[in-house]
C-alpha cells in the first residue's frame, strides 16, 4: 500500500477505521468483536483465532468501510460523533487509526489482518458491586442476584495467550479492563511473556482496589509506558457507596503509589449519572489539578441504565448542574477529551425523565447493603 493510498484513507475517508485490520478484542466470554463499540465477529469456543479474523463478516465489514459506508456494526462511534463533539473528538476512531497508521499492512486487502491492539475484556470476575455496574460485568453482582459468571475457558484463553505472544512484533497497545483486570489471572500469564519494548503501551482500567504487592500489578509496572485509567465517581463516603465494597483510603493509597511510580500515568473516568452529576466539577478538578492526571473521562450510564441518566433529575437540580458544567466546560474547553464529553453530559440533561424510578433503585440498594442514600443525597429526594 503506497502512501498516496494511505493518506486517502486515513484523511479524505468519512469513517475509516483500522480497527477491523489490527485490532483484537476478546469478551468477557471468549466471544470476539470488532471493538468494544462493535458486534460480535465469533467465539473462540466454535472457531480459531486465525478462522474468526479472516471470516466472512470480518471480510464484508472491511469492506463496507472502504465503501465509506454507515454500518451497523459500526453506528454507536458513528452516532457518538456525530452528536455534541463532532469535528472535535472523533473517540475511539482516532485512537485506532492513530495506532494502525504505523502498520505496514494494506489496508485495502479486506482478508488482511496485523496485531496493533489488543483489548482483554476477558472475564467479568470483580470484588465490587458498583451501583452503575451489572451481572455481566462483575462476578460479585452476578453471585448476588444468582447469575452466571461470565468467564473465559482456560483452554480459550491460553489460544488467546498463543496467538498474542507469536504476533506481538508490531503490538503498540495492551488494554486491560473486565471485571477486575487486576483478579484476572490471565493478564499475569500474558504479560509475563510479552516483550518490555518502549513503544508498547500498557493501558489499565481498574477500581482501584488492589492491594500494592498484588503480582498483576506488578508485572505491568515492568513495562515503561503505562497508563492506570482510575474509576472514580465521588469521594469519601459518596466512593463508597457508589462503588459497593470500595473504599475510598485505599484508592488515595494506590494513587499515591502510582504518583511515585516514573512509568505511569493517571486518569480518570467517571459515570456522569444522577449521584454524580453534582459532584462532576469537583472530581475534574481534583484530579487534573491535585493529582496531575492527564486526562478526564466522562461516560454516561450504559444501555439498559435508563433509571440512573440524569434525564431524570428533578428541574431545579439539572438548571444547577447545568450551570456548573458549563463552568467547568469554559475551564477546560482547550483539552478537547473533557469538552466533548461535558457537552454530551449537557445534552443528557435536556432531556425529560423521572426521578421515581431512580428513587426505587437506591432503595432497594439500601436493603441490600444496609446503606441510606438519602442521606448521603438528601437533595435528590
Amino acid at each position: 500500500m503506497d502512501a498516496k493510498q494511505k493518506y486517502k484513507l486515513f484523511r479524505k475517508s468519512k469513517h475509516f477505521c483500522t480497527a477491523p485490520w489490527n485490532l483484537l478484542y476478546v469478551g468477557v466470554n471468549g466471544n470476539i468483536k470488532s471493538c468494544t463499540n462493535g458486534y460480535t465477529i465469533g467465539h473462540l469456543q466454535e472457531h480459531n483465532i486465525t478462522e474468526i479474523l479472516s471470516n466472512k463478516n470480518y471480510k464484508l465489514l472491511r469492506k463496507e468501510i472502504l465503501a465509506d459506508k454507515i454500518t451497523d456494526n459500526c453506528k454507536n462511534c458513528l452516532m457518538s460523533e456525530n452528536t455534541s463533539s463532532a469535528g472535535e473528538f472523533k473517540g475511539l476512531r482516532n485512537h485506532y487509526n492513530g495506532l494502525g497508521i504505523y502498520s505496514n499492512i494494506d489496508y485495502t486487502d479486506v482478508s488482511k489482518f496485523e496485531l496493533s491492539a489488543l483489548d482483554l475484556h476477558w472475564s467479568s470476575v470483580c470484588d465490587l458491586k458498583c451501583v452503575t455496574c451489572w451481572a455481566g460485568q462483575s462476578s460479585s453482582i452476578a453471585r448476588e442476584q444468582n447469575k452466571p459468571v461470565n468467564h473465559t475457558p482456560t483452554e480459550v484463553a491460553d489460544k488467546i495467550i498463543d496467538f498474542v505472544t507469536a504476533n506481538q512484533s508490531g503490538l503498540k497497545e495492551i488494554y486491560l479492563s473486565g471485571g477486575e483486570p487486576t483478579l484476572i489471572k490471565y493478564n499475569l500469564k500474558l504479560l509475563e511473556q510479552i516483550d518490555k519494548r518502549p513503544d508498547l503501551s500498557i493501558r489499565v482500567n481498574t477500581n482501584m482496589q488492589w492491594k500494592q504487592d498484588n503480582k498483576i500489578v506488578q508485572e505491568i509496572l515492568k513495562f515503561p509506558n503505562v497508563m492506570f485509567t482510575c474509576s472514580i465517581d465521588g469521594t469519601g463516603e459518596k466512593f463508597n457507596y457508589i462503588r459497593r465494597g470500595g473504599d475510598w483510603s485505599r484508592t488515595l493509597s494506590n494513587i499515591k503509589f502510582l504518583q511515585s511510580q516514573s512509568n505511569v500515568d493517571i486518569r480518570a473516568n467517571t459515570v456522569f449519572f444522577v449521584l454524580t452529576a453534582q459532584q462532576l466539577p469537583e472530581i475534574i478538578d481534583y484530579f487534573m489539578e491535585e493529582i496531575g492526571s492527564v486526562d478526564h473521562t466522562i461516560n454516561p450510564c450504559g444501555m439498559g441504565q435508563y433509571h440512573l441518566r440524569c434525564r431524570n433529575l428533578p428541574t431545579e437540580i439539572k438548571n444547577s448542574v447545568r450551570k456548573n458544567l458549563n463552568s467547568t466546560f469554559e475551564k477546560y474547553k482547550n483539552n478537547l477529551s473533557i469538552a466533548g464529553n461535558l457537552k454530551n453530559c449537557l445534552l443528557e440533561l435536556d432531556k425529560d425523565g423521572n426521578s421515581a424510578e431512580y428513587k426505587e433503585y437506591f432503595d432497594k440498594i439500601d436493603i441490600l447493603q444496609g446503606s441510606n442514600w438519602r442521606k448521603l443525597y438528601p437533595e435528590l429526594t
